[in-house]
């Protein structure tokens, strides 16, 4: 067929596009459809597809990309534009690009899939008992990745090259979940697992899980290394364990979360709605707070006097193993770190976590970007973030409007999160914390920085609260002095409002009468205010109650 008689489209799309299997699905259409040219990542996290072909082929291309996509992918934008044949002779995944011709989303860490989870539990399975299968469907994204494109290069699995057997699932068009996927490994070439005692010697064991599921049954407190930090691992169903956990962390009545094994698990501690049961079983995994059973075989120190727990289920093949050989099928999982303090990543968690845990199950992939579980409520059957994280950071946030400059933004003091903002849309960090410690400031600058390099932005201007005393607001004054740009201070209350008005799609321009309810916050008058009513648009405010 000559260059006459084709047409060709160069197509870029925008959403989560990587890091879900994307590449492959259109190398699967473009095969069904006939087209050929080639799919490659971007560095802004998206796709780039040349696609040609005699006129019905690429309609039907572009009819399979409208209507079909793997399950994680989410399209945001789809630019289509003629461009003229190359000849093409067949249609390829092509090696990464780095420049960037339109941002997209940086790919959030995906819960297990069934498919994966049923391959660890198959004795017949190559991945029977591995601990860290994965597929393109599933597995650590953000958590592991260094940079964009999301490519193997780019995340800590750069250090375990695929073996034979991997290599050629990873090249074979018809292996529908690991061709092109990026995470992939086996027993053979992938992470290990060991089991370490309170002075960081390896306990010699056939099998560090089951030792470490016997060590929790016996009593004793275990550090796991899972996705994005480690977790305290403890009976929940034991009152003496419960209180040595709550002595040793110093956190006398803050309650702790539940890891059950499955949802018939989840139901024998709590009681579920339909809803919950999504959220428990989606992709993002949270924590979801959820109504206690009166007969629940918890001990009451785990959330004592409260009406809800917080429950979520494995997301990672090493979770549902180490809960799949304990005697309860549920766990105490609390982040591993120190009161205040980030959550561990790796070896500070030896010497941060000891006087807490009594074992640590460790392993030897790196944990790049540090990132706790996502806390969910739901508040008259819609869900309500209480701590975006896992799961759900660092996907962006659209707004209904444009910004005219791109910008930094610091946060404020408690319950820390920063953001970075870009054309119609907010991507936040991950949680951080409190910013009262040094190692809070230096986990805040250390997760916007990623989110600068991914999305190359030279910011224009820098935002933080207002309250002078805050650290947030000193690193944004002296942030914009460096880069000499404006320093923008944010009113307390106002922002709450404002953010919420984002949330629901207030346009720019309206107003709507908003209340915040958020104790102090430092108002235009130099005095600190408390819960306040106003009339608020996106950039001004006036208080009236």
């Amino acid at each position: 067929m000559g260059n006459a008689a084709r047409r060709a489209v160069l197509i870029r799309i925008t959403g989560l596009v990587q890091g879900v299997g994307f590449r492959p699905f259109i190398h699967r259409i473009a095969r069904r459809s006939g087209v050929r040219g080639y799919v490659k990542n971007l560095g802004g996290s998206e796709v780039e597809v040349w696609a040609e072909g005699p006129d019905g082929s690429i309609r039907r291309f572009l009819e399979l990309l409208e209507h079909e996509r793997p399950p994680p992918a989410e399209l945001d934008e789809v630019s289509v534009v003629e461009v003229e044949p190359r000849g093409y002779e067949d249609f390829r995944i092509l090696e990464s690009g780095h420049r960037v011709t339109r941002r997209s989303q940086i790919p959030p860490d995906i819960g297990v899939c069934e498919y994966c989870l049923r391959e660890v539990l198959d004795p017949n399975s190559r991945w029977y008992r591995y601990a860290f299968n994965s597929c393109a469907w599933c597995g650590p994204r953000f958590s592991m990745m260094y940079s964009t494109p999301y490519d193997r290069g780019n995340t800590a699995m750069r250090a375990f090259p695929l073996c034979a057997d991997c290599a050629r699932e990873y090249s074979d068009p018809d292996n529908l979940r690991r061709f092109h996927a990026q995470g992939i490994s086996c027993p053979r070439c992938g992470p290990k697992l060991w089991l370490l005692d309170g002075r960081g010697e390896e306990v010699p064991c056939e099998d560090p899980i089951r030792e470490a599921a016997r060590l929790v049954d016996e009593g004793f407190i275990v550090a796991v290394k899972g996705l994005g930090g480690f977790h305290i691992a403890a009976l929940a169903s034991d009152d003496e364990v419960v209180a040595k956990l709550r002595e040793r962390k110093r956190r006398p009545q803050k309650p702790f979360a539940i890891m059950a094994l499955d949802l018939g698990v989840v139901e024998r501690i709590a009681a579920p709605s339909g809803r919950h049961v999504e959220l428990l079983r989606s992709p993002q995994r949270p924590i979801v707070l959820v109504p206690k059973r009166e007969d629940a075989p918890v001990s009451e120190l785990v959330a004592p006097g409260l009406a809800e727990i917080g429950v979520m289920l494995p997301y990672t093949p090493l979770h549902y193993l180490l809960l799949m050989e304990t005697r309860d099928k549920f766990l105490i999982m609390t982040s591993g770190n120190r009161r205040g303090l980030p959550i561990c990543t790796g070896a500070e968690a030896l010497s941060e976590l000891r006087g807490i845990a009594d074992y640590f199950l460790v392993h030897n992939r790196e944990i790049v970007n540090r990132v706790d579980d996502s806390v969910v409520r739901l508040t008259d059957g819609i869900p309500q973030l209480l701590r975006r994280a896992r799961g759900y950071a660092p996907r962006w946030i659209k707004v209904p409007f444009k910004l005219e400059r791109e910008v930094i933004a610091l946060g404020a003091h408690l319950s820390n999160a920063g953001a970075v903002a870009f054309e119609d849309r907010v991507v936040p960090t991950q949680y951080v914390g409190d910013m009262d410690y040094l190692e809070n400031v230096e986990f805040l600058l250390s997760a916007l920085n990623f989110l600068e390099r991914c999305y190359r932005l030279e910011a224009k201007v820098v935002a933080s609260d207002a309250h002078p005393g805050y650290v947030t607001t000193r690193l944004a004054a002296s942030m914009a002095s460096r880069l000499k740009v404006p320093h923008i201070r944010v009113q307390h209350h106002h922002a709450h409002i404002a953010s919420a008005m984002a949330s629901v799609g207030v346009r720019a321009g309206e107003e709507v009468l908003g209340v915040a309810i958020d104790g102090a916050g430092y108002g235009a008058d130099g005095k600190i205010w408390g819960g306040e009513v106003m009339i608020a648009s996106y950039t001004t405010y006036e208080r009236v109650g």
